[in-house]
């Protein structure tokens, strides 16, 4: 994985169809972990450590998705075609 400047515990995956970032040593996007959040009603401090992760490390996440939610709404689009496709929705 590559690292994206300005984030410490996320990382770009080339190798992977989705564009969104991922966490570092995880194998965990972007909004895995911000839909969980929201979904569940937590705060970044909740999701940090039911997660086990630093609460920087959801901060990034919220602060990438703030900037790029059309990127992770595609994301997210992508995929249920793919499962639609695959006969799984």
């Amino acid at each position: 994985m590559s690292q994206v400047d300005g984030y410490k515990h996320l990382r770009a995956r080339p190798d992977n169809w989705r564009k969104q970032l991922w966490f570092k040593d995880r194998n965990m996007n972007v909004w895995h972990v911000v839909s969980v959040m929201l979904a569940n009603g937590e705060t970044p401090e909740e999701t940090a450590k039911c997660r086990g992760m630093p609460l920087e490390a959801v901060l990034e996440a919220l602060d990438y998705y703030g900037k790029h939610k059309d990127t992770v709404r595609a994301d997210v689009e992508e995929e249920g075609r793919r499962l639609r496709q695959a006969g799984l929705l």
